[in-house]
């Protein structure tokens, strides 16, 4: 008897499993694009479909392999930086919670044994098995498999716009390392030019022609150097730990510097070209699709105000008569039914479409403010590249020239003796300020640079680039 009962049970569970897979495969609008675009990404950073969760420790044979350009660390990030495993697997979940908003309810199969018999003509009753299943208004899932759609959509976007960030995060520290280790060198480079002048003004006050005060002069000079030398030493420790932090490298390794920045260039787009780039931009985007979500979860509320249905079945497991002889002796007895659910509370269903549409709305208006930022962060960021080609071009094509002019001049009349070391060491400072003054122009031209192309989502070329015969790309919408 309970091998029939378990045979009956599993056809009926067949019977539902058919039934959930009629009716439950409402995929959302987005949903085949983006768990093939999260495979694509998955594979292209070469991370596992099941890992704990942490980012992978660069070893120091990695490290010490690596290219040492801003582009090769750049793309180390986005393999190895923490915070993109995070955006990556933020998405990977919200991919995995569309199938659950689309599917049906449960079925429900439920046994009851008869402890008193019910006795028919046929014979007694002994045990019922009982299939229920529901089914929503139709809306109901597809509209909740479009929002969660969405919803991964949205956070697909967000991943993007990290990894914009932490690209431009790369960049810029790399760039400001850089600076500190340009900024040293030329104070060191300075500081020997001192010390050798030192050792000049220290022979010729044996001669007579020099004072001890123009020595002390020099020596003030040189130790203030050698001060601000030991300064950059630790700037440097800084400037690289937040650099290894961007890139995901764990441990003290040394992060080189050898690419020097590129020569200063204006875009080649025009601005029109570069705010729709901007106003596409994925954090942007990503407001779009949450609008289509909660536009899409208004939908679905909307479809609790209408009936759902439910359809069963009932299995009445009968034994045999008592008299022989019965006609259909032993025969079950089945039972199909049909439910409906009557909504009854229209005020609060009305509330939570309301709700919904709200949060739409509000989705939209941030869409639209931050749209209006972006175009006054890009007239911004354009401003700041075209500052720092006008100082790069007027430091290095006028004042370090001229500065350095000055100062052979001024050491050539002292060496002379119709100069005074003031005169020499107040050259010598004005060079050292503006060849300082030129690598940050150059640093603060890279700087700019990985902001605009953060800010339009997308490379940016470059007018030297475009005039070499290559013709600049128009923005795309992807």
């Amino acid at each position: 008897m309970l091998y029939l009962f378990a045979t009956r049970a599993a056809l009926i569970g067949l019977t539902a499993c058919a039934a959930v897979a009629l009716f439950g495969g409402c995929a959302g609008t987005y949903e085949s694009a983006v768990r093939h675009y999260i495979d694509t990404v998955r594979a292209r950073h070469d991370w596992p479909v099941d890992t704990s969760g942490s980012g992978t420790p660069l070893s120091r044979t990695q490290a010490d392999s690596l290219s040492t350009g801003v582009r090769a660390y750049v793309a180390l990030a986005l393999q190895n930086n923490p915070e993109i495993r995070a955006a990556f697997e933020r998405w990977q979940a919200s991919v995995h919670r569309i199938s659950r908003a689309r599917r049906l309810p449960e079925p429900t199969l439920g046994f009851g044994y008869f402890i008193q018999s019910v006795e028919t003509r046929v014979g007694p009753q002994q045990a019922r098995i009982s299939l229920q299943q529901a089914f929503p208004w139709p809306t109901k899932l597809t509209a909740g498999a479009d929002a969660a759609s969405a919803q991964a959509r949205s956070i697909q976007r967000r991943f993007e716009a990290q990894s914009l960030m932490i690209a431009q995060r790369v960049v810029t520290a790399y760039w400001s390392l850089w600076q500190i280790r340009s900024t040293r060198s030329i104070h060191q480079q300075h500081l020997e030019v001192v010390r050798g002048l030192s050792e000049s003004v220290r022979a010729r006050i044996s001669t007579g022609t020099a004072t001890l005060a123009d020595l002390q002069q020099i020596d003030l000079t040189a130790a203030r150097l050698e001060d601000n030398i030991r300064g950059m030493d630790e700037a440097e420790r800084v400037a690289e730990a937040q650099l290894r932090a961007a890139i995901g490298v764990q441990g003290d390794l040394v992060v080189p510097t050898d690419q020097p920045p590129s020569d200063p260039a204006s875009p080649s787009e025009s601005r029109e070209v570069l705010v729709a780039a901007a106003q596409d931009h994925p954090m942007i985007t990503s407001l779009g699709f949450m609008a289509e979500a909660a536009e899409s979860s208004a939908r679905a509320e909307a479809a609790d105000r209408y009936p759902s249905f439910t359809v069963g079945a009932d299995w009445i497991i009968t034994g045999d008569a008592v008299m022989p002889g019965v006609a259909d002796s032993g025969k079950d007895a089945v039972i199909v039914g049909a439910g409906i659910r009557i909504p009854l509370w229209q005020g609060s269903y009305s509330d939570s479409i309301a709700a919904a549409r709200a949060d739409a709305r509000a989705q939209r208006a941030d869409q639209r403010a931050l749209e209006d930022r972006a175009s006054a962060e890009l007239t911004t960021s354009l401003s700041n590249v075209e500052d720092a080609v006008r100082r790069v071009a007027l430091y290095r094509g006028t004042l370090v020239p001229q500065a350095e002019s000055a100062y052979d001049s001024v050491l050539g009349a002292y060496t002379v003796g119709r100069g005074t070391v003031a005169q020499a060491l107040l050259a010598q400072r004005d060079l050292l300020e503006l060849r300082i003054e030129l690598d940050r122009a150059r640093a603060d031209y890279e700087r700019a640079w990985a902001r605009l192309e953060e800010i339009t989502g997308r490379e940016v070329r470059r007018a030297s680039i475009a005039a070499e015969g290559e013709s600049a790309p128009e923005a795309t919408d992807e």
